[in-house]
């Protein structure tokens, strides 16, 4: 049986979230300590440095949380639900679906709701660099959308979806 290799393109695409929080954390981590070398050591702050954080910020928390439920490397507490009869389980994996999708839902619509009626209608830019407040805000409606879309296909069609595997010398030491 041959395998047909992915799309590298399709694979780019599957995994944009990651490569924008990767991004996002390098920058992260770059800027902030070059910030920190530039304001204790040189005395000289870096002015934009706080612009460029919160960018960094928002983006890496949305995107990494749909590479989280993508992944299955979500939060989830099983104990209880794991103790309850089988026919139980499987009625408390669709309640938790339900909430899931409640929250995620809820977060979209008044995300968007709040970036539209308070930086939407202004088009308010940041002080220093000028970077409208939508374009670094603007990331939580899709990054909700993305969750969903990410739970339940990992969830209902993991087929979809890339099992990270650990390397047998992290998995000897667990």
């Amino acid at each position: 049986m041959s395998k047909r290799k992915a799309n590298p393109l399709i694979k780019i695409l599957c995994n944009l979230d990651l490569i924008i929080a990767s991004v996002a954390l390098i920058v992260l981590t770059l800027i902030t300590s070059v910030g920190v070398f530039k304001r204790y050591v040189m005395n000289d702050p870096i002015l934009w440095q706080e612009e460029i954080s919160a960018f960094c910020q928002v983006w890496l928390i949305y995107m990494g949380a749909s590479v989280a439920f993508r992944t299955g490397s979500h939060v989830a507490i099983e104990m209880l639900v794991d103790s309850l009869p089988e026919k139980l389980q499987k009625f408390m994996g669709y309640v938790i679906d339900l909430i899931v999708l409640f929250v995620l839902v809820f977060l979209l619509t008044k995300s968007q709701a709040y970036i539209a009626q308070v930086f939407g209608r202004s088009g308010r830019p940041t002080p220093i660099l000028r970077i409208p407040y939508t374009y670094i805000y603007g990331v939580a409606p899709y990054g909700c959308a993305l969750m969903i879309i990410s739970y339940f296909v990992s969830k209902y069609a993991p087929i979809f979806t890339k099992s990270i595997e650990i390397p047998e010398s992290e998995a000897a030491q667990e």
